[in-house]
């Protein structure tokens, strides 16, 4: 039986590692064919009808799945620029479960910690996915101000709000360059510009994104200089920006301490459970220890929580 678990999740952990090498070293080649210019290039007509299918169609799982299709987590991967579709993430974290599970049983048998390290693995791609996706949104709401510069002198130049998305694509860092650059494309296929700009906003969920389209829009229906009101409202981004980022710095100390009480004892006790499990099972097999442990979340949370919202930054 031991054999058995052991090749289990050996068979599983590889399989985990694997599916993340092959996700990085598919990063690290996009970013090489990049190289200094920020142009996204398709050799072919149909290389860019599959990236736009691969973007919009959150489908495809194989029947065993279930059919059903979570749009959420595939908005998700799309604006994470992850190339997985949502049953392909959801088999990830399966694996990732089974294999940290596995291990914990090999460690400890059966015990409280192999549902923990269960629950640990398939919530960890998760944590991974949003942390990935709010680092991209983070980068793409610092370039979009550029970006809208870019639109307006193109337009100053007398260009249209469509050609004007090649100076962005050529001229503006990744991931704005590659966003606008499929944007591009779908104008080219024949969208129209709202469409191309709302699929935009769909995948990336940005609310400055969201500025830039209403006021593409309402140009589009009454008229008006864009290139003036689009280079103002790069200049309004970037002062919120900055004032944000003044009040984050105010209240980096506080932040960061409710950060240290809240992980500190948690890691201490995860720590001495895995080295002194004989020590801490009493918390997990008595009544008594229960209570504490219950008591001591409420308190955890509760003083997360007025922390969280003293220094909470809109």
């Amino acid at each position: 039986m031991p054999t058995i678990a052991i090749v289990v999740a050996l068979g599983a952990a590889l399989g985990v590692a694997l599916v993340v090498i092959g996700l990085m070293s598919r990063d690290s080649e996009a970013v090489g064919e990049l190289g200094t210019s920020a142009r996204v290039t398709y050799r072919t007509l149909a290389d860019v009808r599959e990236q736009l299918r691969r973007r919009f169609e959150p489908t495809g799982a194989p029947v065993w799945i279930g059919g059903q299709a979570p749009n959420q987590l595939a908005r998700d991967l799309a604006s994470a620029d992850l190339q997985l579709r949502p049953y392909e993430f959801q088999l990830l974290q399966v694996g990732a479960g089974l294999a940290l599970a596995l291990l914990a049983f090999l460690r400890f048998n059966v015990s409280f910690a192999v549902p923990v390290m269960g629950v640990l693995g398939y919530v960890l791609p998760a944590f991974y996915l949003r942390n990935r996706r709010g680092h991209r949104l983070h980068e793409f709401d610092d370039e979009l101000p550029r970006a809208m510069e870019l639109i307006a002198n193109s337009m100053k130049a007398g260009q249209s709000i469509a050609q004007s998305f090649t100076a962005v694509t050529e001229n503006a860092r990744p991931p704005v360059s590659e966003e606008f650059g499929l944007a591009r494309r779908e104008i080219e296929l024949g969208a129209s510009v709202e469409s191309a700009l709302a699929n935009m906003e769909k995948r990336m969920g940005s609310t400055d994104l969201r500025l830039m389209i209403m006021v593409v829009t309402i140009q589009h229906a009454v008229g008006g200089d864009l290139p003036a009101i689009l280079t103002t409202l790069a200049d309004t981004m970037r002062q919120r920006r900055e004032m944000r980022q003044e009040v984050l710095a105010a209240t980096a100390q506080s932040r960061a301490s409710a950060v240290i009480i809240t992980l500190l004892p948690v890691a201490v006790a995860v720590f001495g459970y895995f080295v002194l499990p004989d020590y801490f099972r009493p918390l997990f097999t008595t009544a008594i220890g229960w209570a504490i442990l219950i008591v001591a979340a409420l308190f955890l949370g509760t003083g997360t929580f007025i922390i969280r919202r003293i220094t909470e930054v809109a």
